[in-house]
């Protein structure tokens, strides 16, 4: 969304990737392949191969026919033939939904990503879970069918993978020329990882860090009602990355961030000034999370309302987690207000 862009001067360095870019770097061991995506919020995503003789890829675009084609071009246009496994940042179409292709077509052996992305991968959206709980934030009926059918339509740039290896915190990924090392960055999604080379100090981010966008940790409700607190794991993870020694970061759109602190400090000013505006807004008057939305984003397009409402809910839970709202329901629905 366009309200979730980060300053201009926090953007480090150029992008000026196109698909079949093929630029290298860490002296030829990573590889970048850039890839259409064919969403108007986010038009291209990053993959990158990984090795000198033989090859890891990380994330893979989606199962489109033209993406498809232009990854194995790409992949071709770097000597490689066979991928010996294929590393998932997280579960969303962009970043999985070729995987099961490669491994169907023998491109690729083996298919890794976190165990919490498992209801990723196999579409999470419930249409009566979170009908119910959407209804509770006050959003109508007809915004619900609305995501019900982007829901599908975004499934069918997927392929789900049939078999799937977990990776988890910790654990080493060992690549023809290094060693990356898991590091479980919730926010985003439940599972999703940083891939960080320790000895080079450099990092593949997935979505955890973007030069151009405030990633959106996104609304997730499990099968017993409860909700995860994203943006609040979120802004946890960065801290971490905060404290950690990263020469470059490789994101999994736009372009690499070079200093990553700065870009950090900034993340955490735009959601501070974020949650600011909320708690205004509610000092005015009780208002359910819809309310909060129509206030916060005056142009907001019908296909970003779930975006939209996953950051009103985030930026809630940080102002709960600093006692600076309550809540309560009446008929049904839930209400904030100003502590």
């Amino acid at each position: 969304m366009e309200n979730d862009t980060i300053p201009v001067n926090q953007v480090q360095g150029t992008y000026e990737g196109t698909a079949r870019d093929g630029a290298v770097f860490e002296g030829g061991l990573v590889r970048r392949i850039v890839l259409p995506l064919p969403f108007p919020q986010v038009q291209h995503v990053n993959v990158y191969v990984l090795g000198r003789d033989s090859f890891i890829l990380v994330d893979t675009g989606t199962s489109s026919q033209d993406s498809y084609d232009m990854l194995l071009e790409g992949l071709r246009a770097g000597g490689v033939r066979h991928l010996d496994a294929i590393y998932l940042t997280h579960g969303h179409i962009d970043h999985f939904g070729a995987a099961d292709r490669l491994v169907k077509d023998g491109v690729a052996d083996k298919v890794y990503v976190h165990e919490r992305e498992l209801g990723n991968l196999g579409n999470a959206y419930d249409e009566l879970l979170y009908g119910s709980q959407l209804k509770r934030y006050g959003l109508p009926d007809s915004v619900l069918e609305m995501m019900k059918y982007a829901s599908q339509f975004f499934d069918s740039f997927a392929q789900r993978p049939d078999i799937v290896s977990f990776i988890g915190p910790g654990m080493s990924v060992r690549y023809d020329g290094g060693s990356l090392e898991v590091i479980h960055t919730p926010g985003h999604t439940a599972g999703s990882v940083c891939l960080y080379d320790r000895e080079k100090n450099f990092m593949l981010s997935g979505d955890t860090l973007l030069s151009r966008l405030s990633p959106n940790p996104l609304l997730e409700l499990y099968q017993n009602g409860d909700r995860r607190k994203s943006l609040v794991e979120y802004m946890d993870s960065i801290f971490m990355l905060y404290n950690m020694d990263l020469r470059a970061v490789y994101p999994g759109h736009y372009e690499i961030i070079h200093d990553h602190r700065p870009h950090i400090k900034s993340l955490f000013n735009f959601h501070y000034k974020r949650m600011m505006r909320i708690h205004n807004i509610l000092k005015q008057s009780p208002m359910t999370p819809y309310g909060i939305m129509g206030d916060l984003f005056k142009k907001l397009h019908r296909r970003d309302m779930f975006l939209a409402v996953s950051e009103v809910i985030g930026h809630l839970d940080l102002l709960e987690r600093h006692d600076m709202v309550r809540s309560f329901e009446r008929e049904g629905l839930l209400y904030y207000s100003a502590s």
